[in-house]
């Protein structure tokens, strides 16, 4: 990796090579990763700064300076990624293999692939000596699958000057797109789900393997899964959300219109997600809030 030249490095390669690196967070270790992308950018004539809670799990940021008629463009993403354990695949999840057009392997979308898009533009923004209207900042960061507390937290809790000035930013799925009835959308997004954990406790009378009991804890727990696997929470259109789907009718044609207006309906909503199937599913979470069971002890 050390011998590759950053200056006719494409995107696709360079994301291959980010996948190589098994960032699995827990742990993270990120700083063989985070190092790679530092000699590259460092070859291209970049300057950079390594800052770290852990020297494990480091964070990097270069600038280039721009003309100072703009305010700072922020570029910024994490190389950490989620766990692949007892999961199958189909190809090598640390390899990179380029399959059919594709490039596989785990972060080839969370997030390495806008990483290696990024660190790409960056280092040809410097090497052709373009001088943009305002700063570009570039923020590659640690940990962000697991709390941000050695990425982004640390870096804005304890070198905020870093980003000062900044009103925007690109960051995951920033240029995602998706088509309905024909006609290509990219959504911008201005809102997140927010989360709240809760932890329910089931009690009830102890017994004996021998003597079956009815209706005991497990019987409740069953019960409280299943109708929570079962059912939807009540319909609730946000601003955001109602703002989204107004726009998306307004693009298309009659009678696929009408559906997607007859979605902000809440006694039409699910009905409406039942009958279009698959190809609204990422839209049933925008219309409700949502509950996930994931540790049952």
């Amino acid at each position: 990796m050390s011998n590759i030249d950053p200056i006719s490095l494409q995107p696709s390669e360079l994301l291959q090579q980010l996948i190589r690196f098994d960032t699995t967070n827990p742990p993270g270790n990120e700083a063989a990763c985070v190092q790679y992308i530092n000699k590259l950018l460092q070859g291209a004539g970049i300057e950079t700064t390594i800052l770290a809670l852990d020297e494990s799990r480091p964070n990097l940021v270069a600038r280039i300076q721009g003309r100072g008629r703009s305010s700072p463009l922020l570029l910024q993403g994490h190389v950490d990624v989620v766990t692949t354990a007892n999961q199958r695949w189909q190809h090598p999840p640390f390899q990179g293999d380029l399959v059919d057009g594709y490039i596989w392997g785990r972060g080839a979308l969370d997030m390495k692939g806008g990483i290696a898009m990024m660190v790409a533009a960056f280092m040809r923004m410097a090497t052709e000596g373009i001088t943009p209207p305002g700063d570009i900042i570039l923020a590659i960061l640690s940990d962000e699958e697991n709390a941000g507390t050695f990425g982004a937290k640390y870096l804005v809790e304890s070198h905020p000057e870093l980003f000062a000035g900044v009103r925007y930013a690109l960051g995951e799925f920033g240029g995602f797109s998706m088509e309905m009835v024909g006609k290509r959308f990219y959504p911008i997004m201005v809102a997140e789900k927010q989360y709240c954990h809760l932890r329910v406790t089931f009690s009830g009378p102890g017994g004996h393997g021998s003597m079956p009991l009815r209706d005991g804890t497990m019987g409740k727990l069953g019960h409280v899964l299943s109708h929570l696997n079962s059912q939807r929470l009540p319909v609730h259109v946000t601003p955001s959300a109602r703002m989204m789907f107004e726009a998306i009718a307004a693009a298309i044609s009659f009678p696929a219109n009408l559906a997607i207006r007859g979605l902000l309906q809440p006694p039409l909503t699910d009905r409406l997600l039942d009958l279009l199937g698959e190809q609204l599913r990422t839209m049933d979470p925008l219309l409700h809030h949502t509950v996930s069971p994931t540790i049952v002890n």
